[in-house]
């Protein structure tokens, strides 16, 4: 999935704009006497997905993927993104003088690299420090300390030059009932302040926008998407600090929070607050989310450590109250699938329906279910050769019409009072091909093999990948992304800690939390093939022996598209999953549904044999 790009084209000759932007940011580096300059993706809180405010990369190199990091030098300029956005970088950069570095492609270097071998030694790289990372930081200093670079970190000229710059948001705040979340604020903090006295920590320093709104129970609007609040949040020995825009905290909402011993601080004022800190404090961070000038402002000669937020696996390790919650978002968002696919499956015999069209009434059906607040993601609703594009994104000017034929990939997602969702579905509009066919097949037995994956306790996600990858691997295919990404609880439909992917991260994965299942396959001019669930990891409670054993539980209630299954290539294992899993999705969505709802849906899950 993808959070919604935004386009900053604001001449019909976008290139030319582009190409004026990078002029006009040379003739700033020269006046500042800087060899290069680098733009990231993160706002000040090492978010992924960010406020208009801070699509600074997207704003000077017109590349308008969610991951990517843009150089230019004074004479060359490159925007290094994964592989989830190969494709439409390549696009969106045609003809602008930037060229696309394909991070993770044999042969390619890492920006920092190429900024060495392209510049002289003693070079001055420049960059706007609040959306640096400390973590990004010190791997730069580490890196340039042979070829003697300065960082020079407090320089925002893309502020200078973005004259229509949006302003940051401050959109309404309300807050989550014990009821809805399972813990009130102060029993979180209290479990927060255990594991600071565990660390020999006094003071802790929270950027993290999700981290935040888990926390203080609170929920806003300042990401699209994502219902998050712009705030920091510090915990000293004697009370805590939020950092907030107070402007839209309505007084019921303030009272409750200084009742729980918080004190209510402007958000510009954390910086001078750290510069406070005792010369005995000890003081937490997440390098990962802290921006390098926020950190520069404690009193130099503290102890500092560094470590992920220690918020962060409590928020990943949903409580039973949302486990429950969950689960009947996903109610609701099974029968606003269902809702869809029947009008999709009907109205593609009268005429053709355009990508965006299909999106529109994807946000509908979930709209008119009791509790939802919004969209999870922007869908990415890619038909034919759109699907293999992994994050694509439909436009007005280039999108396919939907036909009696060909395969639609539809990637979308929910935010419910009760949970967030993320579901992807690739279905047929016509025939199949036996291409098409097989592919779905094997992905499928993928998906299906994750799914029903036993582990030991301190399992972790790089460890079960190659469950998903196995039947893609056995025909040399393969996807480039990962097979799955945590999930919060009305909050970021990306979430850590834990991934499912070959890379080695040392998270295990642990009972509550919630983990998409997502393999795939892309077959560039042709067409992409995704198939997503969340899945969340629970006690295997039947386990034989006395080990401490886990299982996935299905949460996503959604059919497959039986026209794309070859039979003949499942196991009886796989069989009888999924027909105990259409069996389930009946009997949860039925009492929702109307007669020809659930006959429709009766015949979409019936049993394979």
């Amino acid at each position: 999935m993808r959070a919604q790009p935004h386009r900053f084209f604001i001449e019909e000759n976008s290139i030319m704009t582009i190409q004026n932007r990078l002029k006009s940011l040379r003739e700033l580096m020269i006046r500042e006497n800087l060899d290069a300059y680098v733009v990231y993706s993160q706002d000040s809180h090492g978010s992924e997905y960010v406020p208009d405010y801070w699509r600074s990369r997207a704003w000077i190199s017109g590349f308008s993927g969610s991951a990517g990091t843009f150089v230019i030098t004074r004479e060359e300029a490159g925007i290094w993104t994964d592989f989830r956005y190969y494709i439409q970088a390549e696009q969106e950069l045609e003809g602008s003088g930037i060229t696309l570095y394909r991070s993770g492609m044999t042969g390619v270097p890492e920006y920092k690299d190429w900024l060495c071998s392209k510049l002289l030694p003693s070079a001055i790289i420049g960059m706007d420090g609040r959306t640096l990372s400390v973590k990004e930081w010190e791997s730069l200093a580490a890196k340039f300390i042979p070829v003697k670079f300065t960082i020079s970190n407090k320089k925002d000229l893309i502020g200078e030059l973005w004259q229509d710059r949006p302003e940051l948001p401050s959109k309404p705040i309300w807050q989550l009932e014990k009821s809805e979340a399972g813990q009130l604020r102060k029993e979180k903090l209290q479990k927060v302040r255990e594991e600071m006295k565990e660390k020999g920590v006094s003071h802790y320093l929270i950027s993290s926008l999700d981290d935040i709104a888990w926390l203080l129970n609170v929920r806003g609007g300042d990401v699209p998407y994502n219902p998050v609040v712009l705030s920091y949040f510090l915990i000293s020995p004697e009370r805590s600090y939020w950092f907030v825009r107070g402007e839209n905290l309505t007084a019921s909402l303030r009272t409750d929070i200084q009742n729980d011993n918080i004190e209510i601080q402007s958000y510009d004022l954390v910086a001078s607050k750290l510069s406070a800190l005792p010369g005995d404090a000890v003081f937490l961070f997440a390098a990962e989310k802290t921006n390098s000038l926020l950190a520069a402002a404690a009193p130099e000669g503290i102890k500092i450590l560094q470590s992920q937020d220690i918020t962060t696996r409590m928020k990943a390790c949903k409580n039973p109250v949302e486990q429950k919650q969950i689960r009947k978002a996903m109610e609701k968002d099974g029968v606003a699938m269902i809702r869809f696919f029947m009008w999709l499956k009907s109205e593609i015999l009268k005429r053709n329906i355009t990508e965006l069209e299909a999106a529109a009434y994807m946000r509908k059906c979930r709209s008119e279910q009791e509790d939802f607040l919004d969209e999870s993601f922007s869908p990415i609703p890619g038909y034919r050769a759109h699907g293999a594009i992994c994050h694509y994104e439909a436009e007005e000017k280039d999108q396919f019409f939907l036909e009696q034929s060909g395969l639609f990939l539809l990637d979308s997602g929910g935010q419910y009072r009760q949970g967030t969702t993320d579901i992807t579905r690739t279905v047929a509009l016509g025939e199949p091909t036996e291409e098409e066919i097989h592919d779905y097949t094997i992905v499928l037995k993928g998906h299906i093999s994750l799914a029903m994956a036993r582990f030991p306790n301190g399992t972790r996600g790089y460890q079960l990948d190659l469950l998903a990858r196995q039947p893609l691997w056995e025909e040399g295919l393969d996807y480039g992304h990962g097979t799955g990404h945590g999930v919060g609880f009305v909050l970021n439909v990306h979430e850590g800690p834990q991934r499912i992917s070959p890379h080695a991260i040392d998270e295990p994965l642990l009972p509550g939390m919630v983990t998409s299942d997502e393999p795939g396959i892309y077959r560039e001019g042709k067409h992409g093939i995704r198939i997503e669930n969340l899945l969340m990891t629970l006690v295997w409670k039947d386990c034989p022996s006395e080990d401490l054993f886990y299982e996935f539980e299905t949460l996503t209630l959604c059919p497959y598209d039986q026209k794309l299954i070859d039979v003949s290539l499942l196991t009886e294992k796989e069989k009888l999953w999924l027909n105990s899993y259409q069996k389930e999705l009946i009997r949860r969505l039925s009492p929702s549904l109307n007669k020809e709802e659930r006959s429709w849906l009766e015949k979409a899950a019936c049993e394979i044999n």
